[in-house]
C-alpha cells in the first residue's frame, strides 16, 4: 500500500511528461516545417532565377524569333539555341533538360540523359502547343508555374520522377509583349526531397531520430520523398498508430509538407525508463509481499500462541503460562498474560482460603452457642441463689457475665455503635477487675462524635484481655489500661489500646500478628488474630493496624477503620 502512491505518481508523471514532450515536439516540428518550407522556396528560387536569365537573354529571344520563321536558317538557329540551353542545363544541380516550345510548335531541347537534340523527353509529343503546361505558362501573366512531380521516361534508374518549371518567353522589343514561346526546365524530384529533408547523420556520430519529410499534392498523394517507394501512395498508407504527423502548406507551390516521427524511437529512452520503473516497482512489491508474509507469519505464530493460551484459560485451566520465549512485540503481551494468570491464581487461592476460614468461623460460632438459653437460665438460677445467701457481689458478677454472653453470642457479625461496644467493655472490665483483685485500672478517652460510628462487635475485647492476662502477668497492682477513640478528618475512626504491662519481645510480637493460611486457624493469640482476620475480611485495605511493644514498658495497639454510620451499607 505504501508503494501504490509512488507507482500512481510515476504513472501520472510519465503521462504528463509524455504529453508535454509531444506538445514541445509538435511546436519544434512546426517551426522546422516553416524553415523547411523556406528552404524549399530558396531551392526553387534558384531555378526561377535560371528561367529568368533565359527569358531575358537577348540571344535566346532573337534565336527563338528566327526559329519561328520558316526559312533555310531555322536549323542553324535551333543548333545555336541548343548550345545555349546545354550551358544553362549545367548551371544548376538536378536539371534534366531545358526546352523551349516556340509559338509555331517548334521544339528546341537539350536533355542531359540523352545528350541528343532530337531524342529527348519531349520528342514523342506531337503538338506541344496543346500541352496544359504550355497553355498555363502562356496564360500566366508573371512569374513561373510549377507542376507536381510525376513519373517520367528515364534511363537513370535513380531518378524516375521529375517536375517542370515553365515561364512565358516574350519579345520585349514589341509593345504588345506577345508570347513567342515557353521555356521549360525539367528538374529531378530529388531536388525537392533534398530541400525538405534533414541532413544525413555525419559518420562517427550517434544515429539521428527517424524523421521523414515528404510532399503531397492537393489529393494527398505523395509526390516527393527520400524513400522513392512511397511516391504515389496516399498519406494514410505510410502513417501508423505510432507515428506523430505534422503538416505545413507551402503557399508558392501548393504542395503540403508532411513530417513523420516514429513515436517509439522518439520516446525510446522514456519507454526504457518506464520499463525500469515498472521493473523496480514490481520487484519492490514482490519483495514487500515476501517480507510481509515472513513477518506476518512470525507475528501470526505469536498471536496463535497467545490465543491458544487464552482458550485454554477460558476452559478453566488457569495455571496456563506462555513459557516459549517470543522475540517480537507480542513478548510484552505474553509477559502481561503470564502476570495476569498468576494474579488470578493467587486471587482464587485467597478466595478459597477465605471461604474455608469463613466456614470454619461459622462452625466455631455454632459450637460456641451450646444452647445459650440453657446457660442464661442456669446463670439466672445461680444469681437468685446468691441473692438468697446475701452474696450480692457474686450476684452482680453473674448478672454482668450473663449480659456479656448475651451480647457476644447474639448477632455476632452485626455492626454496633462505638457507644454500645464501650458499654459492653465496661461490664467485661468489671468482671476482670474482680477476678484480679483490682490489680489494674482502665481509663477511656472518647470523642462524642466518634461514639455513633459503627464497628464490628468485640473488636476491642481481645486486646484488653491480652493486656490483662499477659501484659499484667505477675503484677499485683498499678496496672493501667488506656482506651482512646477519636475521629481522623471525619473519615476514619482510630481505636487505641495502650497498657503499661510487661510488653513483648520481637518473636512474641510477630507471632500474634501472623494470620494462618491453613485450616488450623490462627497460630498466635487466637483472639487477636481473629480480630485481624475479621478486619481484613470486612474492610480489606481500608482498615489498618499497628502493634508496638517494648519489654518492661508496655504495649500499644492502634486500629484505623473507615467510619460507618447508621444507614450506610456494609458489604
Amino acid at each position: 500500500m505504501s508503494l501504490l502512491p509512488v507507482l500512481i505518481v510515476q504513472i501520472v508523471s510519465y503521462y504528463v511528461s509524455s504529453e508535454t514532450m509531444k506538445r514541445k515536439i509538435d511546436d519544434l516540428v512546426h517551426a522546422n516545417l516553416i524553415q523547411t518550407s523556406k528552404n524549399l522556396d530558396i531551392s526553387l528560387r534558384a531555378y526561377d532565377d535560371l528561367l529568368f536569365q533565359i527569358i531575358t537573354n537577348d540571344d535566346v529571344i532573337r534565336l527563338v524569333k528566327e526559329a519561328n520563321v520558316q526559312n533555310a536558317d531555322v536549323e542553324l538557329s535551333r543548333r545555336k539555341l541548343i548550345n545555349l540551353l546545354s550551358s544553362y542545363s549545367y548551371a544548376k544541380y538536378g536539371i534534366r533538360s531545358v526546352a523551349i516550345f516556340t509559338s509555331n510548335g517548334t521544339l528546341v531541347c537539350y536533355d542531359q540523359q540523352t545528350g541528343s537534340p532530337y531524342d529527348n523527353m519531349w520528342s514523342n509529343v506531337s503538338n506541344l502547343n496543346n500541352l496544359p503546361l504550355y497553355k498555363s505558362a502562356v496564360n500566366h501573366k508573371t512569374g513561373s508555374i510549377m507542376t507536381f512531380p510525376e513519373k517520367m521516361n528515364s534511363i537513370n534508374n535513380n531518378e524516375q520522377y521529375g517536375f517542370h518549371l515553365a515561364r512565358k518567353l516574350t519579345d520585349f522589343n514589341k509593345v504588345s509583349l506577345e508570347s513567342i514561346g515557353v521555356v521549360v526546365i525539367t528538374v529531378y524530384e530529388s531536388v525537392l526531397a533534398h530541400a525538405i529533408n534533414l541532413k544525413d547523420p555525419v559518420a562517427g556520430t550517434s544515429q539521428q531520430i527517424d524523421n521523414q519529410n515528404f510532399l503531397t499534392d492537393n489529393a494527398g498523394k505523395i509526390v516527393s520523398a527520400q524513400d522513392k517507394s512511397s511516391i504515389g501512395k496516399q498519406v494514410n498508407e505510410v502513417v501508423t498508430s505510432t507515428t506523430i504527423s505534422n503538416t505545413y502548406v507551402n503557399s508558392k507551390t501548393g504542395m503540403t509538407i508532411h513530417n513523420l516521427l516514429d513515436q517509439n524511437e522518439l520516446f525510446s529512452e522514456m519507454y526504457a525508463m518506464q520499463r525500469l520503473t515498472i521493473g523496480v516497482g514490481v520487484t519492490a512489491i514482490i519483495t514487500a509481499i515476501v517480507l510481509i508474509y515472513f513477518f506476518s507469519m512470525k507475528l501470526s505464530d505469536s498471536i496463535r500462541k497467545v490465543v491458544k493460551a487464552m482458550r485454554t484459560a477460558s476452559q478453566g485451566a488457569l495455571s496456563v503460562q506462555l513459557d516459549e520465549p517470543m522475540k517480537d512485540e507480542f513478548s510484552a503481551i505474553a509477559l502481561s498474560f503470564n502476570k495476569m494468570m498468576g494474579k488470578i491464581n493467587d486471587l482464587l487461592i485467597e478466595i478459597k482460603e477465605t471461604g474455608e476460614k469463613h466456614k470454619e468461623a461459622e462452625i466455631r460460632a455454632l459450637e460456641a452457642q451450646i444452647n445459650p438459653h440453657f446457660l442464661y437460665n442456669s446463670l439466672d438460677s445461680i444469681n437468685w441463689l446468691a441473692i438468697e445467701k446475701d452474696e450480692h457481689q457474686i450476684s452482680q458478677m453473674l448478672k454482668s457475665l450473663a449480659q456479656i454472653l448475651r451480647y457476644s453470642i447474639k448477632d455476632s457479625n452485626k455492626l454496633v455503635s462505638v457507644r454500645e461496644e464501650l458499654q459492653w467493655m465496661e461490664r467485661y472490665i468489671f468482671l476482670q477487675q474482680h477476678r484480679f483483685s483490682s490489680s489494674f485500672a482502665c481509663v477511656v478517652h472518647k470523642e462524642e462524635k466518634a461514639l455513633e460510628g459503627l464497628i464490628p462487635k468485640l473488636i476491642i475485647q481481645p486486646f484488653i484481655e491480652n493486656a490483662i492476662i499477659h501484659g499484667f502477668s505477675g503484677i499485683k497492682q498499678g496496672g493501667q489500661i488506656s482506651i482512646s477513640i477519636r475521629l481522623i478528618l471525619e473519615q476514619s475512626i482510630m481505636l487505641t489500646i495502650e497498657d503499661n504491662g510487661v510488653g513483648m519481645n520481637e518473636a512474641e510480637l510477630h507471632a500474634i500478628q501472623v494470620v494462618s493460611t491453613d485450616n488450623e486457624g490462627p497460630k498466635g493469640g487466637i483472639g487477636i488474630q481473629n480480630v485481624l482476620l475479621r478486619l481484613r475480611m470486612y474492610f480489606g485495605d481500608q482498615a489498618s493496624y499497628e502493634i508496638i511493644s517494648q519489654q518492661g514498658v508496655g504495649t500499644k495497639v492502634s486500629i484505623v477503620l473507615p467510619i460507618l454510620r447508621k444507614g450506610d451499607v456494609f458489604v
